[in-house]
């Protein structure tokens, strides 16, 4: 049985092959795009508060960026008359962790190392006592409760 081609049916059997492979192709690559990509925008919020539950302003609260046993400050901020903080940090692909703390600089933090000794902490409303990571390229809750001298 001898079948002939007609040029309209190898022409069709062609055009299916290459959409199909500039569909895989596309594909790949948006896959590609969206692991190369990786959203690093990390935001660090939260309250802090005296003993009583008061809000305390003026305390310096930062992020730093952890590389090869390294930290590195990325953005620091005083809490507002609120207590509030709030930091949006673009965190660097060469740091692979970050961590928020109250620093005990004496003459950055005066306030802090003049009046309290430590804190207690709260991480996403739930007690912690493992200080102080956040997710890169997510949004992390933490709220202090400063202990007095």
């Amino acid at each position: 049985m001898d079948q002939k081609w007609k040029s309209s049916d190898i022409l069709r059997i062609i055009f299916r092959r290459i959409s199909l492979l500039i569909f895989t192709v596309s594909m790949i690559t948006n896959l590609t795009d969206c692991f190369w990509k990786q959203d690093r925008t990390t935001t660090v919020y939260g309250t802090i508060t005296d003993q009583n539950g008061q809000p305390v302003d003026s305390i310096l609260v930062l992020v730093q960026g952890l590389r090869s046993l390294t930290f590195e400050t990325l953005k620091e901020v005083y809490t507002d008359n609120r207590g509030e903080y709030e930091l949006l940090v673009e965190v660097p692909k060469r740091f692979h962790a970050v961590n928020v703390g109250i620093p005990n600089f004496p003459q950055e933090n005066p306030k802090f190392l003049r009046m309290y000794k430590d804190y207690k902490l709260w991480k996403n409303d739930q007690a912690t006592n493992n200080c102080c990571t956040a997710i890169i390229g997510k949004k992390t809750k933490y709220d202090f409760q400063l202990i007095p001298r």
